[in-house]
């Protein structure tokens, strides 16, 4: 195929995505600095005396705070109190005390100036009735009528302060003791250690005590109420334990069984011993985040919990790895503040991925990473640009983005690299026993390290995480020069510097023979562009730039299309075989395509075939698709999802028949099954409306099927498909179907006041995970009838994430970004290069067929 007719077309359709996608800044311009509170007293101990009335989803009790005054002088205690009733407050010696309460911020009057050093007890009777946050009670209902009634604490953010009064900030820290009353007929599950077990006056209720003995900041403070099961895993060196609903132990195992092995790993990396006296894990309904890695008592959403079937090709080790980590990052060591939250994050991302380079092998932790570099570059490029640490912000929740995560996992991963092996995890372990049960800031990892390795880092801290933003993007380009026996190599930064400045990087180059052990250089790139004469000692097999993947950057290779085709069927490392794949796919040939075909019809990890598809997808020819549909039974459940993905690329009667016929004989994995049913959406065939109604009827573990087919449906655009979307808005339909309802609603930006017309009663509903995905949605519609919708939901939200994206997509329809009439006329324009990019591939294939023919013809 001509390369620049390739590049024409996809010029277009580039220019027209931009337009789209204009990033925009992370903060308003009104959004403050924000900075730590005062702690005038360093509080020691917080005693917490609740009972805890489910049913009536109230709680009552009693905060004892004792402390040690910090300030020269202290007569009044700040705390923050939200829509509490504050009943009373009493001295140490029990006298009561004057209180000024505005429904935000409790203010306890000493009665008497304290000067430094002095001890301070004060108790705080409150009263917290359906609280906003913080505590939330899931209780069975009309559309729920056989959900166990339970309840659950979330405080991260700040949120702790919605359910009893306290210091709603990371930067203190004390020890806990939690004395819960609950009925007779559930467990209380807390922090810590369980001291004992008390009968109550009321014989319906018992009193559980739980107590910790390392000092945690109040958003890691936890209490679960509800009729659970325990299973343990171990007792000794420390109990390890899960908590799931009745009925759910088997589901339990599959998801929570390896936590055992998880705590063995990260105690030889840090050189840490696990911290606190427990670790457990309780899964409960409707849980706002993944998991939350409270002190010693994760909870887990119980979307994670999972059967044989999913099991196949869906784990929860990633989720559980992770939380696991933070009982290290940011539960023993805790950001000082949440502009430095990538401490907790990024050391949990970045932990997670170490986990799956022991369980899986050093291939699955490369792609894997390289999956979360995407994801950032996905943001980076679609939402927002910002340096990782940043103290500007509406609330603190914003900060809790890709960045924070991926970003920093990344970043973490090439100073292991920088290092070394040894100076990394010892300087980690230095870190973690110098700030231990206390607080860190950026410049608190990055002394420990220096200290630790002997090495300035300041130019890697400035341009990743405090300063600098953004990424590089590189170009490569190589070739081999036979008389000087020298390679020639030259890389070129390309990202726009207007907006992100030039990194100084060192990238590692390896050059393989056969029969020879490989030579890595390691280039120090200083400039934007920087060329190299290697001596080798002949031409190489093999170029391989930054072959595990160690940089944060893109790449653009530049290298003669036999050296990238011998990279895709030949490296040792499998990282690079994806990135040669992709390089092929921007350079199409028919020996290009040959090589993906090959490596799709031989042995190769999962990801290696993946990627092949997602590459062969991209030639857009009906030999391409003839390649993915002999692909189409791929033995691994994720390679095989990802040809479905690729053959739906296609809109063509043989691609939409091979995906109805794979359809209708089902599939061992739901997500293979879900993947083809969005597939044949995609197709936008005649064929897949009947198809994909039917499949409305397959029941599957957290609903994937039905969701794929509504993605399906959105995907197609069929006016009949709102009506089958909108069947599954009402609450008693499962969480996640509801969710892909509101998504596959909003794809039809053609009939937007049928659309408003079904989701516009729905802004009442404050549940998460609904209105998250509503605020999420609706924008796309483009159509200025969902600014007051968005407004709706921006006013009721009760999780900032959610209050966020609302505010998102009103100045997103304001702006014109919309989807509206620019992205329907998108997708047009996009169909129609699609078919004048296969009919070119398909001429120019024939073209250079006739082309190789000919000298064989005119051979006697």
């Amino acid at each position: 195929m001509s390369e620049i007719g390739f590049a024409e077309v996809q010029a277009v359709a580039a220019a027209q995505v931009r337009q789209l996608r204009a990033r925009k800044d992370f903060s308003s311009a009104d959004a403050p600095w924000v900075f730590p509170p005062d702690v005038p007293v360093d509080w020691k101990d917080l005693t917490l005396l609740v009972d805890v009335d489910v049913h009536g989803q109230r709680v009552r009790g009693t905060a004892t705070w004792e402390g040690v005054v910090r300030k020269t002088e202290v007569r009044r205690l700040r705390f923050d109190a939200v829509g509490l009733e504050i009943l009373r407050a009493f001295a140490g010696d029990g006298s009561r005390l004057p209180t000024e309460h505005d429904g935000e911020v409790l203010w306890v009057d000493l009665g008497r100036t304290c000067q430094r050093g002095d001890l301070v007890r004060v108790a705080i009777d409150f009263d917290a009735r359906q609280p906003r946050a913080g505590f939330y009670f899931i209780l069975p209902d009309a559309d729920h009528p056989d959900r166990p009634a339970h309840a659950w604490t979330q405080g991260q953010d700040e949120d702790s302060k919605y359910w009893f009064p306290c210091h709603d900030a990371p930067n203190h820290k004390q020890r806990v003791q939690i004395i819960a009353t609950v009925p007779g007929d559930m467990v209380a599950l807390a922090n810590g250690a369980l001291r004992n077990i008390y009968r109550a006056a009321d014989p319906a209720k018992r009193i559980y005590d739980w107590q910790i003995s390392r000092p945690i900041p109040i958003y890691l403070l936890t209490l679960t109420v509800g009729p659970f099961v325990e299973v343990r895993q171990q007792e000794d060196p420390v109990p390890v334990s899960y908590h799931v609903l009745p009925g759910r132990e088997a589901d339990g195992e599959r998801a929570f069984g390896r936590t055992p092995e998880m705590i063995q790993v990260y105690e030889r990396l840090t050189g840490v011993p696990y911290p606190f006296e427990k670790y457990a894990q309780v899964a409960v309904a409707e849980f706002v985040f993944g998991g939350m890695e409270n002190a010693s008592m994760t909870t887990q959403t119980d979307l994670t919990l999972h059967d044989e079937r999913a099991h196949l090709d869906f784990s929860s080790e990633a989720l559980v790895s992770h939380e696991l980590a933070h009982q290290w990052f940011g539960d023993l060591v805790t950001c000082r503040s949440w502009a430095h939250g990538w401490l907790n994050e990024g050391f949990a991302t970045y932990f997670e991925q170490l986990w799956k380079d022991h369980a899986e092998g050093p291939a699955e932790f490369d792609y894997n990473r390289l999956q979360a570099m995407r994801s950032y570059m996905a943001e980076d490029g679609g939402r927002y640009r910002r340096t990782v640490v940043t103290g500007r912000y509406q609330e603190p929740i914003d900060v809790f983005d890709a960045h924070l995560y991926e970003k920093g996992g990344a970043v973490l991963h090439m100073l292991r690299r920088q290092v070394g092996d040894t100076s990394f995890y010892g300087a980690v372990q230095a870190y973690l026993q110098r700030f231990a049960d206390g607080t860190a800031e950026t410049p608190d990892l990055r002394r420990a390290f220096e200290d630790f390795c002997g090495v300035d880092l300041g130019r890697f801290f400035q341009q990743w995480v405090e300063v600098g933003s953004g990424y590089p993007e590189l170009k490569v380009s190589g070739s081999w020069d036979a008389d000087s026996r020298q390679y020639k190599l030259t890389l070129e930064q390309t990202q726009d510097v207007a907006k992100s400045a030039l990194f100084v990087l060192e990238v590692p180059v390896q050059f393989t023979w056969e029969g020879q052990p490989p030579r890595t250089e390691r280039l120090k790139l200083t400039q934007k562009s920087q060329t190299w004469w290697l001596t080798l000692p002949s031409a190489p097999q093999l170029v391989l730039v930054d072959p595990r993947g160690d940089l944060l950057a893109t790449w653009d290779l530049g290298l003669p299309e036999p050296q990238l085709r011998a990279i895709l069927l030949d490296s040792p490392e499998a990282l690079c075989r994806v990135h040669a794949a992709a390089q092929l796919a921007k350079r199409p040939s028919s020996t290009g395509l040959d090589a993906l075909a090959a490596v799709l019809a031989k042995e190769a990890p999962w990801f290696v075939h993946a990627e092949a598809a997602k590459a062969v997808a991209k030639y857009g020819t009906t030999k391409a698709l003839d390649i993915l549909l002999a692909a189409g039974g791929i033995a691994h459940p994720k390679a095989r999802k990802a040809v479905r993905e690729a053959v739906g690329k296609f809109q063509l009667p043989e691609a939409a028949a091979a995906l109805v016929g794979w359809l209708q004989a089902g599939d061992s994995s739901y997500l293979v099954e879900a993947e083809t049913a969005r597939a044949l959406g995609a197709t936008k065939s005649p064929l897949a409306l009947d198809t994909l109604q039917a499949a409305l009827s397959r029941d599957s573990w957290n609903e994937t099927i039905r969701v794929g087919v509504l993605d399906g449906l959105a995907l197609l655009q069929d006016p009949r498909g709102i009506a089958l979307a909108a069947q599954y808005l009402p609450a008693k339909y499962p969480t996640l179907l509801r969710c892909a309802a509101i998504r596959s609603l909003s794809s039809y930006i053609a009939e937007p006041a049928k659309v408003l017309e079904a989701l516009g009663p729905w802004t009442r509903d404050t549940s998460f995970r609904f209105a998250f995905n509503l605020a999420s949605s609706l924008a796309n519609l483009g159509d200025a009838r969902a600014i007051a919708l968005l407004q709706q939901v921006a006013d009721r939200a009760v999780d900032g994430r959610v209050r966020k994206r609302a505010q998102e997509g009103i100045g997103q329809v304001r702006a014109g970004l919309g989807a509206g009439a620019q992205v329907d006329g998108l997708r047009t324009d996009v169909d129609g290069l699609r078919s004048q990019l296969r009919e070119l591939a398909e001429k120019l294939d024939k073209a250079e067929q006739l082309r190789r023919a000919e000298p064989a013809a005119s051979t006697p």
